[in-house]
């Protein structure tokens, strides 16, 4: 049942760590695209760290494909706030953001983690 309630979580992790979902959550407003970036990966890895132990009771392919997946996003946020010029607001970091996602249903590996671990969870919970 651990096991279980361990996918349950790194699934809502996934999904709130996701680009979209962080930037529904987390909108831009004043702020130049430095700062929204330090807060969308400072909230990635809160994410994260808030999740750490549920690495024990899932496989490891799992955990890992998690670790990956928090590593990508933060990535491909800095990666896109270096295309930026140094005084942009954050509205352009979330315009680039979009823009990235739309371009390439495959640009984030976030959507296979998710469902990765939703399988993994319905699998886990049909042999209880």
């Amino acid at each position: 049942m651990l096991s279980v309630q361990a996918y349950e979580r790194l699934v809502t992790f996934a999904d709130r760590s996701g680009l979209p979902a962080l930037i529904s959550r987390f909108p831009a407003g004043s702020l130049s695209a430095n700062q929204l970036a330090d807060v969308l990966k400072q909230a990635i890895t809160q994410e994260f760290e808030h999740n750490l132990s549920q690495q024990i009771y899932v496989a490891e392919s799992a955990w890992q494909a998690v670790v990956d997946m928090k590593e990508q996003q933060c990535f491909i946020i800095e990666q896109l706030l270096a295309t930026l010029p140094s005084d942009a607001s954050g509205e352009l970091l979330v315009d680039a953001l979009k823009t990235f996602l739309a371009a390439d249903a495959n640009a984030s590996i976030q959507p296979i983690v998710l469902e990765l671990l939703k399988t993994a969870a319905r699998n886990n919970l049909s042999r209880l």
